[in-house]
């Protein structure tokens, strides 16, 4: 794997938050630049797989890794779960549920961690769990990385909505994009697309602006965090992350 390859990893302890969708909309977002994607999903249900399926071939292409797969007989995990060496950015979908183990792995590497989280009590309440286990983990605090929150599924204007967003609030990282409780996003599940590989759609248009906060979002706090470890270590340590091309996107 290239050494500059950006990684994004989607995780969330609860299952049913859509992190299958920010990953999949995520990946088809970087193919759109032109950009060498590989797409990880480590999820037992293998959605992000089944997606790839589905994914029309006059596309931009993504790579896919069925890291949930069960390794076949004479063949190593590492050969099974290789990466493209040109890949410029990884996008990892996880499994429903991550414990401390399950992090352990998932968070080596990472340059930034994207938390999907739906508007409703229970969610919110697990959300709060995970975000504290997530930053008190070990490998997290040994390198810490930026942590951005995804409204996911608002109906705005509801009380639900409301309370989602006194809590965000409260919060010690940032809610980076709300995306609507859309039926766009079960269409595109099921054509193995994403919402910028529509070209003209009054329902994507509405969720556009909140796609490309995210997308700059990662893209700027990739590119700082990683200017930052290239002073602390010295300019022959690190590699840094150009500011990046958004032409490509959908307009």
């Amino acid at each position: 794997m290239e050494p500059s390859a950006r990684r994004t990893l989607v995780v969330n302890g609860k299952g049913g938050c859509g992190k299958t969708t920010i990953a999949t909309n995520l990946a088809a977002a970087y193919a759109h630049r032109g950009e060498r994607v590989v797409l990880i999903d480590h999820d037992a249900q293998a959605s992000s797989t089944q997606w790839h399926e589905h994914r029309p071939p006059d596309l931009p292409p993504i790579h896919l890794v069925e890291a949930h797969r069960r390794t076949a007989m004479y063949t190593t995990r590492a050969f099974q779960h290789r990466l493209p060496p040109d890949a410029d950015c990884i996008v990892i979908d996880t499994p429903s549920a991550v414990g401390d183990a399950e992090l352990d792995a998932l968070l080596r590497g990472i340059d930034v961690v994207v938390v999907p989280l739906l508007p409703s009590s229970i969610d919110i309440r697990a959300g709060t769990r995970f975000i504290a286990q997530l930053v008190s983990h070990r490998v997290f605090r040994a390198r810490p990385v930026p942590v951005g929150v995804v409204a996911n599924r608002v109906r705005h204007n509801t009380l639900t909505h409301s309370k989602l967003m006194s809590f965000l609030d409260c919060l010690n990282v940032p809610t980076v994009a709300t995306f609507r409780d859309s039926s766009i996003y079960t269409r595109l599940a099921d054509e193995g697309t994403g919402i910028f590989d529509v070209e003209r759609d009054a329902n994507v248009d509405r969720e556009i602006e909140e796609w490309r906060r995210l997308l700059d979002w990662i893209d700027e706090r990739i590119a700082a965090d990683r200017s930052g470890r290239a002073v602390r270590l010295g300019p022959q340590s690190a590699t840094v992350h150009p500011r990046l091309d958004r032409s490509a996107l959908v307009q």
